[in-house]
């Protein structure tokens, strides 16, 4: 006759096989071909989004808004801070444009997630992207995203001619529309100049050669 004993021993062995298993199966590090966990459709609550464009020394003139030099933060609240010119750099601040609306704000959000600068897995930037530098004919775009507690950094570098990378473009271009920013017109590339009307000191010039004219006769 078996003993209860043992019986009972052998059935607790084998719910702790049982329960070491299931434990394994769910804690246990994904395989080489599974899909990575998708990023959540929720905006997080501590979305920072910082995009700067920077333009090298001697790199042809674009009309794109994209390929201007510019800077462009949102911050949690959707304070939405944008500039564009010539002596914008990594560290500027610029002024607030606009505060979104969580529609807005989740728009953003979705953009990040369809161009693939949500995951901090695919970032490529360095730590500190203030110490990157653009070099001459050249386009810098820097990205930086602070979500869930972690921030991750992007970096796109084009030269010459050769348009952005077109990810880093729709984020850039859903910024400046946001913040009223818009592509150049051809007329904006050419030479400014100032016509202050005609000359204010015309008419004295022209009193003092009849004075000269008097005095000769």
């Amino acid at each position: 006759m078996r003993s209860p004993i043992r019986a009972i021993t052998c059935l607790g062995a084998a719910l702790a096989l049982l329960a070491a298993a299931a434990g394994g199966c769910a804690s246990g590090a994904p395989g080489p071909g599974a899909v990575p966990e998708a990023v959540s459709e929720r905006v997080p609550t501590d979305l920072t989004v910082d995009v700067t464009v920077l333009v090298g020394r001697g790199t042809p003139d674009a009309l794109v808004v994209e390929s201007q030099q510019a800077k462009y933060i949102v911050e949690p609240d959707g304070t939405l801070q944008a500039d564009a010119g010539p002596f914008i750099d990594i560290s500027t601040r610029p002024g607030r444009s606009r505060v979104l609306a969580q529609d807005q704000l989740a728009y953003v959000w979705s953009v990040l997630r369809q161009t693939g600068f949500a995951r901090a897995a695919d970032a490529n930037g360095p730590a500190n992207p203030d110490l990157l530098r653009v070099n001459p004919k050249e386009r810098l775009a820097i990205i930086t995203v602070r979500a869930q507690g972690r921030t991750w950094n992007f970096v796109r570098r084009t030269t010459g001619d050769e348009a952005l990378d077109p990810a880093a473009a729709r984020v850039i271009r859903t910024l400046a529309a946001l913040a009223w920013i818009p592509d150049r017109r051809p007329s904006d590339l050419l030479p400014e100049r100032y016509d202050y009307g005609p000359d204010p000191y015309a008419v004295y010039r022209e009193i003092r050669e009849r004075q000269r004219a008097y005095y000769l006769r």
